[in-house]
């Protein structure tokens, strides 16, 4: 697993921040009224122990929007709510005059439509910051655990792989729907993450 130091990881929280600010306006415009997310938190965990972690804290099912990224660095990035809280945001992003009893057929395209704009404002945010052009893959909106969902959203399973994990919430039309960004970088990315972090840190604080 990688491992960053007190600063890099602050860096990271950085840059996250920028990432769900960007998500906030866009979300805005798609709903046409405001959405807040709160100031992410985040820990450095292996993929496993983020995956354990997800099944301790939510009692039901995850709902998970997962995008493949590649380019300098590659892995998977995931947008993780609880699947009883993934209602809550398809009502929100969907408009009113939608009926509650259709908004269930619904939801994977919209719940694949939020998902979509949080997790490429994150990446694109992250990338231009550390000088890293990433190609994104269409979103895929998968069901189960956090086991299940890691199994299937294609993170690498070596015992070290990383999961970056930014802890936030998300306020759309009176709903807060508590929510997890994760990054689960490949291990074969994990230098060339350290490296394009360590050099974003020394040029930020010159």
């Amino acid at each position: 697993m990688i491992a960053l130091s007190e600063i890099e990881t602050d860096a990271l929280a950085e840059l996250a921040n920028i990432g769900v600010s960007k998500a906030s306006v866009a979300l805005s415009r798609m709903v046409g009224d405001e959405v807040a997310m709160s100031v992410p938190t985040v820990e450095v965990v292996p993929c496993a122990e983020a995956a354990r972690r997800f099944d301790a804290e939510y009692a039901d099912r995850l709902v998970a929007v997962t995008e493949r990224f590649s380019g300098p660095m590659a892995g998977v990035a995931l947008l993780v709510v609880p699947e009883a809280s993934s209602l809550e945001l398809v009502r929100a992003a969907l408009p009113d005059e939608v009926p509650p009893d259709e908004a269930g057929e619904l939801a994977p395209e919209a719940l694949a439509e939020v998902g979509n704009i949080v997790l490429n404002n994150g990446l694109s945010s992250m990338a231009n910051m550390l000088g890293a052009g990433l190609d994104t893959a269409l979103p895929r909106v998968l069901y189960g655990d956090g086991l299940e969902v890691f199994a299937q959203c294609g993170a690498d399973e070596g015992a070290g792989a990383t999961a970056i994990v930014f802890s936030v919430r998300i306020r759309m039309k009176a709903r807060n729907v508590p929510a997890q960004i994760v990054v689960a970088v490949d291990t074969a990315s994990e230098e060339a993450l350290r490296a394009r972090l360590a050099a974003y840190v020394e040029r930020v604080l010159g």
